[in-house]
């Protein structure tokens, strides 16, 4: 009888033991209906150099994250810029950054050229003297060919170099300042490998107390390099989910969020248009991880999840594109928290009735980082996307309130 009752003891105990064991994931490569050849692709490095011309003005591309292929005189105080990729074929994302000064003030016209087939303009420039304050050229000083294919521009310029760029300018160092700027108690800030070029790859680790089995936010930006609204609305996303209220620190208590600011820090600083410097669009890799900086985020975040035997809930891939996007999952695909998306767009609507953003749900059939969170662990995963002339107003607000809606879903009912 003692036997027997020991025995079903040892069978009860064994059960519960399993109920309670962790999930060990390991990297699995998938099969998609929608392929792409991720192997590496030979790149076209601009010339880093100083462009001198005999009206006085100068032109560089002496920093990171710059872009600038020529600079050409073509007229009294006229000039062109021609604007080329780091390889093709390639997403329409002409990027542009350089620095510019004359011997003598005066106002001088910048033509903007791109290439037929490979580019047609995309983003509104925008000026800066220090690199960090920003202000968008005013419309009557810039004008858009019918075609797209080139766009004009009148500056003013003097003895003071002047930035002029598609977007404000976030290259790696200055992704890696803001990073150690948050090193908390309960932000851990690390580096998880490096580029192709050996640039470190960061990661920041929060929750409060231990992360034991906590469920898992993975939030992750710039996999391509001009995309600077999607990389702020990520960082105001971030600082709404640290801010100290009531509601954050009930959240870290409950889940922990691992953020990848900056997957791509190689293309970032080399002014690409769109790719790594294998050549590849790193939001194509996610099913064979040739390149490396795919391959390592991912390796990451299943050796964390394995570590503390936490479920990966949600994954949040933050971009850039022509307007505010949600790529979402389509209804049939269910989720470890299905409904989750609609739920938390909706509540962000309500709350900020001018975001103007599309929700545009699409199949699990692509090698992009959406997909692999629901292929890998079964998460809900969102592609947010802002738009390139969303106001900076907006993104903030918007960012903000999807930071507290998001805490309150995961907290309350997912």
């Amino acid at each position: 009888m003692t036997n027997r009752f020991t025995n079903i003891f040892l069978i009860v105990l064994c059960l519960s033991a399993c109920d309670q064991a962790k999930t060990e994931y390991i990297l699995t490569e998938f099969e998609y209906e929608s392929k792409v050849d991720t192997n590496d692709h030979p790149i076209d490095l601009q010339e880093k150099k100083e462009y001198s011309t005999e009206a006085g003005v100068t032109a560089d591309n002496l920093f990171d994250a710059a872009r600038l292929n020529d600079f050409k005189e073509t007229g009294a105080n006229r000039f062109e810029v021609p604007i080329h990729p780091e390889n093709s074929p390639i997403n329409m994302s002409p990027w542009y950054a350089f620095r510019i000064k004359a011997e003598e003030a005066k106002a001088i016209e910048i033509t903007l050229t791109y290439t037929e087939g490979i580019g047609k303009h995309r983003y509104w420039p925008r000026l800066s003297s220090d690199r960090e304050n920003w202000m968008a050229i005013d419309s009557g000083r810039f004008v858009v060919a019918q075609d797209s294919l080139s766009a004009t521009m009148t500056i003013d310029v003097s003895t003071s170099p002047l930035f002029v760029a598609g977007q404000e300018i976030i290259d790696s160092n200055d992704m890696k300042e803001w990073v150690l700027a948050r090193k908390s108690a309960n932000v851990k800030t690390s580096t998880y490998g490096k580029s192709r070029l050996g640039r470190d790859l960061l990661r920041m680790d929060i929750t409060n107390g231990k992360a034991d089995g906590k469920d898992i936010v993975i939030l992750m930006s710039r996999q391509h390099p001009p995309e600077i609204t999607g990389q702020l609305a990520m960082m105001h996303f971030l600082d709404e989910n640290l801010d100290g209220s009531e509601l954050s620190n009930d959240f870290l208590d409950n889940h922990r969020v691992i953020v990848y600011p900056m997957i791509n820090p190689d293309g970032v600083d080399l002014g690409h248009w769109r790719h790594n410097e294998g050549g590849i669009d790193l939001n194509r890799d996610w099913a064979h991880y040739r390149q490396p900086e795919v391959r390592q985020v991912c390796e990451d975040i299943i050796e964390r999840v394995n570590e503390s035997g936490g479920d990966v809930k949600l994954g949040l891939d933050f971009h850039s594109t022509w307007e505010d996007i949600y790529y979402i999952y389509n209804d049939d695909v269910i989720s470890k928290i299905h409904g989750f998306s609609r739920e938390w767009i909706n509540d962000i609507y309500e709350r900020v009735p001018e975001d103007e953003g599309i929700i545009d749900p699409f199949p699990v059939n692509s090698p992009v980082s959406k997909n692999w969170f629901y292929r890998q662990f079964n998460a809900e995963a969102i592609t947010y996307e802002i738009g390139d002339g969303t106001s900076r107003e907006l993104i903030k607000t918007k960012a903000e309130v999807g930071a507290q809606e998001m805490m309150k879903l995961l907290l309350e009912k997912y």
